[in-house]
């Protein structure tokens, strides 16, 4: 037990996970609360024989996790790999989970193919271009898939769908922190792509004005209109002179 110990000091650790009864890699307390409402998430979610994608796995703490839960397959993707994951973790705990150095930005349905469930935890929050990043995590999720996103939340105006952008000292946690969802922001935000929220839950009860909240989401390609979906998708076309573009765009101001 001694030896493990003195392995795990020589790596820096943001998650906690158990190697041994009784022993833990030393992560970063103040993030646990938010970590375990994902845990929670993860934990009432079926993953028996499922597919699981975890962006921004770090050390892998979800990964595991579900794989404990009967994952078939699970893949873990940052753009920074924890070297105490992959050099003593995976092979510590004989895991068969796959992590890859891979920015979300990157992902495309092809680099591993639809998942049945992705988590995507303490990041989305740090993202330029936050809406663009849930576009792609849609295209690679499975027609019935499951999504649960963790992120820092704007939580004011709830009647109006926000996404506040602070820069700098602005920015309640640090300079890379500038994506903040409001509740109605998000979930509405993915609707447009075709993913429902089931569940949402604050960490703080809603602490003003900003606080960490859990989505729990579906994805179902029967809510995604095939207008629209072509439109984002590049062919900006919609707007030009038809009678059928002119009937959709009337539809949905009416």
């Amino acid at each position: 037990m001694q030896d493990i110990r003195e392995t795990l000091s020589h790596y820096d650790w943001y998650h906690s996970i158990e190697v041994l009864p009784g022993v833990f890699t030393p992560g970063i307390e103040i993030f646990r609360p938010a970590q375990n409402l994902v845990l929670e998430a993860l934990r009432a979610t079926p993953l028996n024989g499922k597919r699981v994608l975890d962006i921004g796995c770090r050390d892998g703490l979800f990964a595991f996790e579900a794989e404990k839960l009967g994952a078939a397959e699970v893949v873990g993707i940052d753009n920074d790999l924890s070297r105490g994951a992959t050099e003593v973790l995976i092979p510590h705990l004989k895991s068969k989970v796959q992590m890859r150095l891979l920015n979300v930005m990157d992902l495309t349905p092809e680099t591993f193919g639809k998942f049945d469930v992705i988590i995507f935890a303490g990041v989305l929050y740090h993202l330029r271009y936050p809406i663009q990043a849930l576009k792609v995590i849609r295209d690679a999720m499975a027609d019935g898939a499951t999504l649960i996103v963790e992120t820092g939340v704007f939580t004011e105006h709830d009647n109006l769908a926000l996404l506040w952008c602070p820069t700098g000292t602005d920015s309640p946690y640090e300079p890379t922190s500038v994506a903040f969802f409001n509740a109605k922001g998000l979930t509405d935000t993915l609707h447009s792509l075709g993913i429902t929220t089931r569940s949402m839950t604050y960490l703080n009860g809603k602490q003003v004005p900003h606080d960490r909240a859990t989505f729990v989401c579906t994805y179902s390609e029967a809510d995604v209109d095939p207008v629209l979906r072509t439109y984002w998708d590049g062919s900006h076309r919609l707007h030009t002179v038809s009678t059928e573009n002119q009937q959709f765009i009337q539809s949905h101001r009416s």
